[in-house]
Parts: C-alpha cells; sequence; structure tokens
C-alpha cells in the first residue's frame, strides 16, 4: 500500500532537522521502501511518497522525529488519467 508521509516544521526547527538528516539519513523504518521525496523550498516541509505493508509503519517513522514539527501520514491512491477513471 502507498502512503504520503509529510512532515512540517517550525523555521526554528530547521537547523536541528537538518543536522540530524545530516547525521542519520531519513531513519525510514526497515519496512518503508521511500518511492520518491520532495522538500518545499521555504524549508518548512518534507513530502515522502512511500510504500509497506502495514500502517503501524507510519507511526514508527513519526517516533524517530516526534520532537520536531507535526506530521501527517494517510493511504493514497495514484490517479492514472487527468479525468480520474482510472485509478491504482
Amino acid at each position: 500500500m502507498r502512503f504520503m508521509f509529510i512532515h512540517t516544521w517550525e523555521p526554528h526547527e530547521r537547523n536541528e532537522i537538518a543536522k540530524r538528516r545530516m547525521e542519520n539519513g531519513m531513519m525510514a523504518p526497515k519496512g518503508i521502501k521511500v518511492i520518491s521525496e520532495w522538500l518545499d523550498t521555504q524549508g518548512a516541509r518534507q513530502i515522502v511518497l512511500f510504500e509497506t505493508d502495514s500502517a503501524k509503519e507510519c507511526f514508527k517513522w513519526s517516533i524517530n522525529w516526534g520532537d520536531l514539527g507535526k506530521y501527517d501520514c494517510f493511504p493514497v491512491v495514484e490517479v492514472k488519467d487527468d479525468k480520474a477513471t482510472e485509478i491504482s
């Protein structure tokens, strides 16, 4: 199943997030396969598309970063055409 993980933080948390990321990587649990990652140009949000067999992995991941920022994690489906008639 695919999930969207959105991590949003306050400007004063940016340096600590960058430091932790450079030292430890994404810290995604072993059950997560990252498909793609984006950072917004304002420097206050990370968006990750990933696959996993269990929604529990979202919770495990947020624990690694739980002291910095806010997290949203939810299942998503891909829309294959502009009329949304084909969804996978």
